[in-house]
């Protein structure tokens, strides 16, 4: 399972990619007004600081429109995936730009209906929002099944991205049920990160017993 930060945190992306577990970087129009950076700068500056893919997201709510402003972020860097919304302007843009080749991740989904349109318009990427979903309907996760299932049965090769999930335990809900990625924002990552305590104690009395071992000769333990 892919796993994408959802920020324009820089420490915090350096930090994934030096584990080794980032795959690309998310971003939304709220992320971009947050930075203080114009959109250029900030593209530029994730793209530098990781080798994946970034996503940007149209912000014009017409067809015309979002397709220009696509294959804007496209021209900019051919790692960036255009984040369209899915409305009917959206699925005309979404196909518009699939057929240029033009790598689209759609976006703001809440039911298996949009998710069948955006497979069959051409997505590459469908970001369902997890935990908007759940707490919307108490059979959310079904419902997020239901996604899955729709995509494994037709065999599109669009990939599911769980996003704005709410809590680790969300993101493990996301791979036990065999969603293909999950975009994190900074609390939700910082969480699933953090150290076991189990593990922690663990180490804790490694250490304690090694002040007993007797000393290495050439290796630096």
């Amino acid at each position: 399972m892919e796993i994408w930060l959802d920020t324009a945190d820089f420490g915090l992306i350096e930090t994934a990619k030096q584990m080794g577990i980032l795959h690309g970087v998310t971003t939304n129009p709220s992320i971009v007004a947050k930075s203080k950076m114009a959109i250029e700068d900030l593209l530029e500056k994730i793209l530098s600081v990781q080798s994946g893919p970034v996503t940007a997201q149209v912000t014009a709510t017409d067809s015309a429109k979002m397709i220009e402003q696509g294959i804007a972020l496209n021209q900019f860097s051919n790692r960036i995936i255009v984040k369209v919304p899915v409305t009917a302007e959206g699925l005309k843009a979404i196909h518009a730009l699939s057929q240029k080749n033009i790598p689209v991740m759609a976006t703001a989904i809440f039911d298996p209906n949009q998710v069948l349109l955006a497979a069959r318009a051409g997505a590459q990427y469908i970001a369902p929002y997890f935990s908007s979903i759940c707490e919307s309907d108490l059979s959310g996760v079904n419902e997020f099944n239901s996604m899955l299932k729709l995509l494994r049965h037709y065999r599109f090769p669009s990939k599911l991205i769980a996003a704005s999930l709410k809590s680790p335990e969300q993101v493990r809900e996301c791979f036990e049920l065999g969603a293909d990625a999950v975009t994190l924002n900074p609390d939700v990552f910082s969480a699933f990160i953090e150290n076991h305590e189990e593990t922690v104690d663990r180490v804790q009395k490694f250490t304690k017993d090694w002040k007993g071992a007797k000393p290495s000769k050439k290796i630096p333990l």
